[in-house]
């Protein structure tokens, strides 16, 4: 069972939370492509874990999947992950 590392606190159903920095195997599986691309999960596989010389940013401190993603959330995450990538380059 793929592993993911949270980069930020994250609430998800049901009833459950991730903080910074722990491990899980239970994301919603619908939620884990954008979730990696935005930056706010990593694989634990070695093939795609971010360098670790690179800084991570926590831009945000709590995302709540419990009750859906309001475009205020989708648009907070998309607008980090986009200066993330802008400050790799």
């Amino acid at each position: 069972m793929a592993q993911y590392r949270a980069l930020v606190g994250i609430d998800y159903p049901p009833n459950k939370r991730v903080e910074a920095g722990e491990v899980v195997s239970d994301l919603p599986g619908s939620s884990i492509k954008w979730l990696l691309e935005s930056n706010i999960i990593e694989s634990t596989d070695a093939k795609s874990k971010i360098k670790q010389d690179e800084p991570l940013k926590e831009r945000l401190s709590k995302i709540d999947l419990s009750d859906g993603l309001t475009t205020e959330e989708e648009e907070v995450i998309l607008a980090t992950a986009k200066e993330i990538e802008e400050e790799k380059k």
